[in-house]
């Protein structure tokens, strides 16, 4: 395993190469209305499409990589030591895909030794692709984004989400303290989507109490490229986290109407 990072190019070139076949899959189950369903719970549902999307990714991946660690959603993890790993997200919105419902995507990031080096975030049915690697700013479709410049809470739009894994109470009181000081909430069922719109300025922000890592590591880098601020919690060692992202002006003012968030906690992403 060498110590020095490897080229950039070739990582990102991987990383569309994956995210682009995959989402050929995606649209095409998507398409002909054929996602078949795996499990159901309560508030999720378990789709061929996304076992089919990793696949896809995962098999590219290696290829190119073997030597690099993957954590995924549905396959778990392996080699998560090495230097350099994986986070993939095959297939985020999942519960609106099953329903037709138009908004979900594809993630993917690279970490060397701990830092995220590369996103991508890719919207099949819009065919946005969001980019970045780490030192070179942020992209959608090739050209240059940004975060939005609002520095108003009151005249903000900052989206939020609620997984089944919520700690009791704290995601209601952080949604009933926003709510109270910003213009709109959105829940779009993508944290993913969420992220990579706050890059772009469609959002402000972006926040959520339980969110799972491979929900946001690629929006990460690529809102820090894009100019903005993000921080994510997490006080054991499960791929859980809380997550606020937004432009730099705002962060402040809604890390003080949220409760469980210590930026004095932050640890690796992975640990």
């Amino acid at each position: 395993m060498t110590n020095s990072i490897p080229d950039l190019d070739d990582v990102f070139d991987i990383a569309v190469k994956a995210s682009l076949s995959s989402a050929c899959i995606l649209k095409e189950t998507w398409m002909s209305s054929a996602a078949s369903v795996l499990k159901r719970t309560k508030h999720d549902v378990k789709l061929s499409a996304d076992i089919n999307s990793e696949k896809t990714i995962i098999e590219i991946i290696k290829q190119c990589r073997p030597q690099d660690g993957i954590i995924a959603e549905e396959g778990g993890e392996s080699q998560i030591n090495n230097d350099g790993v994986w986070i993939i997200d095959p297939l985020d919105g999942t519960v609106n895909f099953s329903h037709g419902h138009p908004h979900f995507c594809l993630s993917i990031a690279w970490l060397w030794k701990n830092v995220i080096y590369v996103g991508v975030i890719y919207d099949v049915v819009r065919n946005e692709l969001f980019s970045a690697v780490r030192g070179r700013g942020a992209k959608l479709n090739g050209a240059k984004i940004s975060v939005s410049e609002t520095n108003n809470l009151g005249q903000s739009m900052i989206g939020v989400g609620f997984g089944q894994s919520i700690p009791q109470g704290e995601g209601k009181i952080n949604f009933d303290a926003l709510g109270l000081k910003v213009q709109k909430l959105r829940i779009s069922g993508s944290a993913a989507l969420d992220m990579a719109y706050v890059a772009c300025g469609r959002l402000d922000a972006y926040v959520e109490s339980s969110i799972f890592v491979w929900d946001v590591a690629a929006g990460s880098v690529i809102i820090e490229e894009a100019g903005g601020k993000v921080c994510l919690w997490h006080k054991d060692k499960s791929f859980m986290r809380k997550c606020i992202a937004s432009n730099k002006i705002l962060f402040d003012k809604i890390i003080k109407h949220q409760t469980g968030f210590n930026p004095t906690e932050i640890k690796p992403l992975i640990d």
